[in-house]
């Protein structure tokens, strides 16, 4: 009688095991199934008169994998196409408020919530032969969903300091960051792994104490 009383529990307990192990997996499957045509690769939105092909990026991102992104720019070149549309433009209309004459030295950062960027401060120019600047920073994405980064330039002008340099935007990335089930599972694993040998500990031991109690029983 005792074993027919048990069975019971025998076979709830490690479906219950199961289902708190298995549910997670079956809901991000299914997340992937539904949603996972909207994901898309990284775009590049230019907000200054630059070619958006001077900023290089990955096909695809990944939560908790760094990833890099190089701009390469020619300043000069940018700086007096800016030039040339301020002292076109209307008092007020000017672009990002520019109205005074830019010059080609210029630094360079990327800003962006949900990602731990290095380096984080912005970058002086590097000068060399050639006729490109090169730039570069190891982005690591701290979240899954839709997130943008925003390539800043700041520069001097007539009336700007050389402390105090006037910022604009470059460009804005708007990028999809995926989900890694292997950086998932080193984050939430362990606590799986605990939750099964807790429950697994608690069926043992009320299984002694139920055969204890069992055996004193036949012995009476």
């Amino acid at each position: 009688m005792m074993y027919k009383k048990d069975a019971p529990f025998n076979m709830v307990l490690p479906t219950l095991i199961a289902a708190i192990l298995l549910v997670p997996f079956v809901m991000n499957f299914l997340a992937h199934a539904w949603f996972g045509e909207k994901h898309f690769p990284p775009l590049v939105k230019m907000k200054l008169p630059a070619d958006s092909s001077v900023i290089t990026l990955p096909r695809e991102v990944k939560q908790f994998n760094p990833f890099e992104i190089t701009l390469r720019l020619d300043t000069k070149e940018l700086a007096l196409r800016i030039n040339d549309i301020v002292k076109k433009s209307q008092p007020g209309t000017e672009p990002q408020g520019i109205h005074d004459e830019i010059f080609p030295e210029m630094q360079a950062g990327i800003t962006g919530d949900a990602f731990s960027i290095d380096p984080p401060e912005p970058q002086i120019q590097l000068f060399s032969n050639q006729k490109e600047t090169h730039w570069s920073w190891i982005v690591t994405p701290e979240k899954k969903g839709r997130y943008e980064l925003s390539v800043k330039l700041y520069m001097q002008t007539t009336e700007t300091a050389s402390g105090h340099p006037q910022t604009a935007d470059l460009a804005e990335i708007q990028l999809f960051v995926n989900e890694n089930p292997q950086a998932w599972m080193r984050t939430y694993g362990i606590w799986y792994i605990a939750l099964t040998l807790l429950i697994a500990g608690w069926w043992w031991k009320k299984r002694q104490i139920k055969r204890r109690k069992s055996d004193q029983g036949a012995s009476d």
